[in-house]
């Protein structure tokens, strides 16, 4: 079957403040539930097959669905407008190529705010957001996610003098807080029960911690190590040249999976979606963008952190993977 592509801008605008506390920013927070679970939105059209019912999933009557799909504008390298206005970006392409696998679905897309994102998906009016989320317990509690279709390398900053390498030598060290909801929070408990001997301190907060203070804490003295990213890392070297000689980033040493936040009526298009994204896996297509748009082959990075997804032995009773990594 021919797709089609369709776009329609709703001219959201996008708040700063939401990325550093919304669904990006180390691809954080997640969401809390949305005031109407039950909006007229979700009653206004059917999708049979175990795809409930909800406005974005429009039945064509050929057995075929159009999906809407929320796009989050101004996440680059992830989803952003170039200078014509037409969308780019790693998970932009990413949904270009599960539209092309997927002969029963077609989708179309619209441009929308951070902020606005979780409450539309819950009241149906979009079907999912694809732009780097991690796994929070907020999004597993409000949505149902798919298995990971892009990785974020995970790294320790710290003093020159220190410069850790490895979480092991967290031992007894402080770290910058996080948010327990946030996604890096949920990594670093991974982590924690993966190294049970490694006891480090790190202050309760229910506030996001700019990075550029959470580094600045650490050549301060404040707390021992940032469990971050390098990408964050080097966006604030450019504007602080002067922390590159103070502070030291090691080699990732594990990965974060990003995946789609989907509405929780649509569980067989979930199992579409990870159906399509195993085999995108399989064929190098998700590597081949991660190398255009993240300049790396983040992939093979978690391969070798030993945080890759299981791909080559996935099955439909595993698609809640991800609930026992926020329990």
């Amino acid at each position: 079957m021919k797709k089609r592509n369709i776009w329609k801008n709703t001219g959201v605008v996008l708040m700063a403040a939401a990325f550093a506390a919304g669904l990006l920013a180390g691809c954080g927070s997640g969401s809390s539930s949305a005031s109407s679970p039950a909006s007229s939105a979700q009653a206004s059209s059917s999708a049979s097959g175990g795809d409930g019912s909800i406005a974005a999933m429009k039945d064509n009557g050929d057995g075929t669905y159009m999906v809407t799909v929320a796009v989050l504008d101004g996440m680059a390298p992830y989803t952003y407008t170039d200078e014509n206005g037409d969308f780019q970006g790693y998970d932009y392409e990413y949904m270009k190529a599960l539209d092309d696998q997927l002969d029963k679905y077609t989708f179309q897309y619209e441009s929308v705010g951070a902020d606005a994102a979780p409450a539309a998906i819950q009241a149906g009016t979009y079907a999912m957001s694809v732009s780097a989320h991690f796994v929070t317990p907020a999004r597993a509690e409000n949505f149902i996610l798919s298995i990971p279709e892009s990785y974020y390398p995970v790294n320790l900053i710290s003093r020159k003098e220190d410069s850790f390498t490895s979480f092991e030598q967290l031992d007894g060290k402080s770290l910058v807080p996080n948010p327990p909801n946030d996604g890096l929070s949920v990594v670093l408990q991974q982590m924690a029960q993966q190294y049970p001997d490694v006891k480090y301190t790190q202050d309760a907060t229910s506030e996001y911690i700019p990075y550029l203070d959470g580094v600045q804490d650490v050549v301060r003295g404040q707390y021992d190590c940032w469990f971050g990213g390098e990408t964050m890392y080097r966006d604030l070297l450019e504007s602080n040249p002067e922390l590159e000689s103070q502070t030291f980033c090691s080699d990732p040493i594990t990965t974060a999976g990003c995946v789609c936040v989907i509405n929780k009526n649509l569980t067989a298009f979930r199992e579409a979606v990870n159906e399509a994204t195993v085999e995108l896996y399989k064929n190098g297509t998700l590597s081949g963008l991660s190398e255009k748009y993240l300049g790396q082959d983040y992939f093979q990075t978690a391969k070798d952190t030993g945080s890759l997804f299981d791909y080559d032995g996935y099955s439909a009773d595993q698609a809640d993977w991800y609930e026992d990594t926020v329990s």
